[in-house]
């Protein structure tokens, strides 16, 4: 991969780990073991920590170290309830406005999704297949918005395809949501984006409150999420 930056491959290659479970949870990241690892100054890891801070996978600190983040109910809830907010209107909003190109794009993102065994290529053809009809929404603010929340979601939606599986479920609604962009039907096509959207969450949730039998501060911050 062609990087734009000494920060692009630093990002993108603890960003990977950090998906992959190679950082766990808690580990603590310096700055200068970072630069020394790549061979590049402090200023391209610090700003590679920035990113990944608004990513939410990391937790800046005092000093110069970060620390990488756990997973949590409370988090996974927030996301995905904004998330299947803002997208289905965005979706609205678009489909009268996607054309032949968009339409060739999203099949083409499609069939890397169907074929793909690899997490991170599988992600990023998500985010584009998605991201293609967004876009037409002429909603530059919103559009951001989910940009960002689809970030903070990749971690969880990792591990929906690594760890949980039965992800059988997403070339269907893929697939349905594509057919319905191509009928030009933006009302079906919003109420499939949404339905895609709490399916996951479903899952996702699902797989973190039996993994969290056993951690009750972690079922207490749910049953705080609730009231």
């Amino acid at each position: 991969m062609a990087y734009p930056n000494a920060s692009g491959r630093v990002v993108d290659q603890l960003r990977e780990e950090i998906l992959l479970g190679v950082l766990a949870p808690g580990t603590k990241l310096s700055q200068v073991r970072i630069a020394e690892r790549f061979g590049v100054s402090r200023i391209p890891v610090r700003d590679a920590l920035q990113l990944l801070a608004a990513e939410g996978l990391v937790n800046p600190t005092s000093g110069s170290t970060a620390l990488v983040t756990g997973m949590s109910v409370p988090e996974l809830q927030e996301i995905y309830e904004m998330r299947e907010a803002i997208e289905p209107v965005a979706t609205h909003l678009a489909v009268p406005n996607v054309g032949r190109a968009e339409i060739l794009q999203m099949r083409q993102e499609l069939e890397t999704m169907s074929v793909s065994n690899n997490a991170r290529t599988w992600l990023a053809a998500n985010a584009d297949f998605h991201a293609t009809v967004y876009k037409r929404a002429n909603r530059p603010r919103m559009i951001d918005t989910v940009e960002q929340l689809r970030k903070l979601a990749d971690r969880y939606l990792h591990l929906h395809l690594e760890v949980i599986g039965n992800t059988e479920h997403l070339h269907a609604e893929h697939t349905a949501i594509l057919a319905a962009v191509e009928d030009g039907d933006a009302a079906l096509a919003a109420s499939l984006t949404r339905e895609h959207l709490a399916t996951s969450h479903d899952f996702i949730l699902k797989y973190l409150l039996e993994s969290a039998a056993a951690e009750p501060e972690l079922l207490a911050a749910l049953h705080k999420t609730r009231r």
